[in-house]
């Protein structure tokens, strides 16, 4: 899975003593608290029934109670995709998606619904739902606002206004609001109960992605694990299935969950409870991928009521039946068990977000399946990761830039695209752009390069990152560091989490940086200065027409 940087308060002493070697990486992460359609159903691989259509304004908006609520409004507005009788054992489900990212880009790819997938030989009955948190419009729609119609950039700016205002109200972070338990026959995941002999996991839609995979994934599981010092842990990690009770987890070096397990075997115990829920209801699938909550110096933190707070209610729960973790009521599947602290298994190779086969971990955890309950015909999901996009960028994004503006309030605007990390700064003195830019290369392992921008460039406008960088960037105002921390599954670096980095200055260079006296003007800007509600006549006047010819 794509892990997204994490930023929180740092001061500025704490980074001035980094700099100057007076304290450590380690107790500086520390500090950090860790680096931060139209419904169509298609007949195998037929052509749409109709084209996309615009969307309704009576179409519901979050928030969702469940996975199904959800897709009931992404299809609502357009922006699901069905299809029957699709052939796993020939990849035509993972081909498919690789077609639609092509044909609509990663930020308006349809949720995607396979009715029936065939898988080891024998048709199996879905749904299995993929691409389910990638469509711009869930940047609304999950937080109660309506996309704006055929503008991916409005959609996301709007989205970003709301957390930024969320943030700003609440002290820099996401409010909370705890979970409420209910009874056990009211929890909709515990429709059907299949415990001992009765546990086959290979027998529901779960996928090889890819021939160079080692198997079958559960590769959308949220995976519950805890730890007295820093509470409850909800990561998505992937899940290899070795057998009808038997599933790696491969929760990496670094990773909270791993953290926690390996904690647990320092402690001297030999193995952990852990549960897996499948098919969760979107917010909780957010906080579990996205990495929302701040664990500040290692605090305890329940990111179930940072799901709650997220989406604006509590969540209802219901304790497993085998260990003592709390999980969504109206999750589609969940899978409890314990995982071995005293033996490890490999789990990969597995085609990976960068879109490069990962190495196998040798050192993941094997977990024996002791109870799994589901809804009756449960919706599951999968992830095509390394096909698809991010999940939805505002809500985490909002919460980086929180972070960045406290360690330089200059700082504007954060996107991590494709491995690369830009970020925008009203620089007010010489060298400050680059000096931030070598800080984080230095301070967090996913900063491989980092490109620093100017506070009037649009992070989301493709055309202006590239403007940016053609016509303010000069080669000299980079830097590379060698032997950085880097990633442990980057695919290019010499030793497993060991890489260089580049920070590139791609902001107007200032004569006292070696750039020109004069740096020329914007002619755009010249002609807003003009005019400056000139732009707001056209769209009055012809607003529709171009909005409706972009979406031909």
């Amino acid at each position: 899975m794509t892990e997204e940087s994490r930023f929180v308060a740092i001061s500025h002493d704490t980074l001035a003593a980094f700099d100057t070697g007076k304290i450590s990486r380690r107790r500086l992460l520390s500090a950090a608290g860790g680096a931060g359609l139209l419904s169509t159903t298609i007949a195998g691989a037929g052509t749409p029934a109709a084209a996309m259509a615009a969307t309704p304004r009576s179409a519901a908006t979050g928030p969702f109670t469940s996975l199904r609520d959800y897709v009931a409004a992404m299809e609502a507005h357009g922006n699901v995709m069905r299809f029957d009788r699709v052939d796993q054992d020939a990849y035509e489900a993972t081909a498919l998606m690789y077609r639609l990212v092509d044909q609509f880009g990663t930020y308006r790819a349809p949720l995607v619904i396979f009715e029936e997938l065939k898988i080891n030989g024998r048709w199996v009955k879905g749904p299995l739902i993929a691409n389910q948190l990638r469509h711009v419009d869930a940047e609304a729609l999950l937080f109660g606002m309506q996309p704006v119609p055929h503008d991916n950039i409005a959609t996301w700016h709007r989205a970003r206004a709301y957390h930024d205002q969320v943030l700003a109200e609440n002290g820099g972070d996401y409010p909370q609001i705890a979970p409420r338990e209910i009874p056990r026959d009211q929890a909709q995941c515990k429709e059907v109960t299949l415990s001992g002999d009765e546990i086959d996991v290979t027998r529901f839609p779960f996928i090889q992605n890819n021939p160079g995979d080692s198997g079958r994934f559960i590769n959308t599981a949220s995976v519950f694990t805890n730890d007295p010092k820093l509470g409850l842990n909800i990561g998505t990690y992937r899940c290899e299935i070795k057998g009808p009770r038997h599933i790696s987890v491969g929760s990496g070096e670094g990773q909270t969950g791993y953290n926690m397990l390996m904690a647990a075997r320092e402690r001297g115990e030999k193995s952990a409870q852990v549960t897996l829920i499948v098919g969760q209801e979107p917010m909780v699938w957010l906080v579990s991928g996205a990495r929302i909550p701040n664990r500040i110096g290692n605090k305890p933190v329940d990111e179930m009521a940072y799901a709650g707070g997220l989406r604006g209610s509590a969540i209802e729960v219901v304790k497993c039946d085998t260990n003592d973790f709390m999980v969504p009521a109206t999750t589609e599947m969940v899978i409890e068990g314990a995982v071995s602290l005293e033996s490890f298994e490999n789990n990969g190779p597995y085609a990976e977000s960068p879109g490069y086969m990962g190495a196998a971990y040798e050192s993941a955890f094997t977990m024996t399946v002791e109870r799994i309950t589901h809804r009756r015909d449960p919706w599951l999901t999968n992830d095509f990761t390394g096909v698809t996009g991010p999940l939805i960028e505002a809500p985490s994004t909002a919460l980086v830039v929180a972070g960045l503006k406290s360690l330089n309030p200059n700082v504007v605007n954060y996107r991590y695209l494709q491995s690369v990390n830009y970020i925008s700064i009203n620089k007010t003195k010489p060298g400050e752009a680059a000096k931030l830019g070598r800080q984080l290369a230095r301070l967090i392992p996913t900063m491989k390069i980092v490109i620093m921008v100017d506070g009037d460039i649009d992070l989301w406008k493709e055309e202006d990152r590239f403007h940016a960088f053609a016509t303010r960037w000069q080669p000299s105002a980079s830097e590379i560091f060698e032997n950085q921390r880097g990633v442990p599954l980057e695919p290019s670096s010499p030793a497993r989490g060991i890489t260089s980095k580049i920070v590139i200055d791609a902001t107007r260079q200032w004569p006292e940086e070696g750039g020109p006296e004069t740096f020329p003007e914007l002619s755009r800007n010249i002609l807003e200065e003009h005019a400056p509600d000139l732009f707001q006549r056209i769209d009055e006047k012809w607003g529709k027409a171009i909005k409706n010819r972009r979406n031909i």
